[in-house]
């Protein structure tokens, strides 16, 4: 994504309301919506690529590369998108799917 679109994506972002621990699913959608947008939604559902190891090629080490600072943009954008009280619960979450997929059971078990 080019470098303007994404400063026009960030200073929109501080207009979303901080998740508080109520209306998960409009704060995740609203999330998920911002990931799709910013292209970077696919370290969810992607595992982390190989590493390559001793023996690792170029195009490995720039796969893991991309994959590792889009998870570190999603990661960030989650936790500057909670409240302060959970900032502080969730911030030493280290990938985007440890964080967003605990979330998303642990609220889904507060609708049900």
């Amino acid at each position: 994504m080019a470098f303007a679109a994404m400063k026009h994506m960030a200073s929109n972002f501080s207009k979303l309301d901080k998740f508080e621990g109520v209306d998960f699913r409009r704060w995740q959608k609203k999330m998920h919506f911002l990931f799709s947008s910013m292209s970077v939604v696919y370290v969810l559902t992607t595992p982390i690529p190989e590493d390559g190891g001793d023996d690792a090629t170029v195009k490995q080490i720039r796969k893991r590369a991309k994959w590792d600072n889009y998870d570190y943009v999603c990661r960030g954008l989650i936790l500057n998108g909670m409240s302060d009280s959970l900032f502080h619960i969730y911030q030493n979450v280290e990938s985007f799917k440890e964080l967003w997929d605990p979330l998303e059971a642990k609220c889904w078990d507060l609708l049900i």
